[in-house]
C-alpha cells in the first residue's frame, strides 16, 4: 500500500490487507469510526492488533485516535515512510524487488506466515519444512541454485 494523506477507517483496514505499506512523512492512520458511535466493519477490529501491539490497537480502535506516519512507523504498521515525491518510486521499487525473486518461495512464505500464525509453533514450524520441501523440487529452486552459482540473474517460470 502507498499511503499518503489519511488513511482512516477503511482506509486503513484496507491498506491492512496488504502485506506491505509504505506512507509519506504526512500520512495520519487511524480507526475513527466510534467518534461517530460505529465501528469498523472492514476487518480493522480483527488485523490491526495482529499489526500493532494490543494495547495502542485497543487505544486507537476505542478512542478514534490517529497518529502520525512516525508513530505507525515506531509501532510497525507502515515498513516505510517517505517524502510525497519518493512515495510511488518507492513503492514500485519494493514491488520489483518482490517480483525479480522465485514466486514459488514468495507464495510460500506467504502462506506460511498467513496460515501458521494462528498455529501452534510447532505445527507453524511443521508447516514451513513442509512447503520448503515441496519447493526444494521445483524448476524455480534449480534454476535460482544454478543462477547463483554461475553468478547470473535467475529466470524463473513459476514451475
Amino acid at each position: 500500500a502507498a499511503i499518503n494523506g489519511y488513511a482512516l477507517g477503511g482506509g486503513l483496514e484496507l491498506a491492512l490487507t496488504c502485506d506491505i505499506r509504505i506512507a509519506t512523512e504526512h500520512a495520519i492512520l487511524g480507526m475513527p469510526e466510534v467518534n461517530i458511535g460505529f465501528m469498523p466493519g472492514g476487518g480493522g477490529t480483527q488485523r490491526l492488533p495482529r499489526f500493532i501491539p494490543r494495547a495502542k490497537a485497543v487505544e486507537m480502535l476505542l478512542t478514534g485516535q490517529r497518529i502520525d506516519a512516525q508513530e505507525a512507523y515506531r509501532l510497525g504498521l507502515v515498513n516505510k515512510v517517505v517524502p510525497l515525491d519518493q512515495l510511488m518510486s518507492t513503492a514500485r521499487e519494493w514491488a520489483e524487488t518482490i517480483c525479480k525473486v522465485g514466486p514459488l518461495g514468495v507464495r510460500a512464505v506467504k502462506e506460511a506466515m498467513i496460515k501458521g500464525y494462528s498455529m501452534p509453533l510447532e505445527e507453524g514450524l511443521q508447516l514451513e519444512r513442509d512447503l520448503s520441501n515441496r519447493i526444494r523440487n521445483t524448476e524455480d529452486f534449480m534454476e535460482g541454485a544454478r543462477a547463483f552459482i554461475e553468478q547470473r540473474p535467475p529466470v524463473y517460470k513459476g514451475k
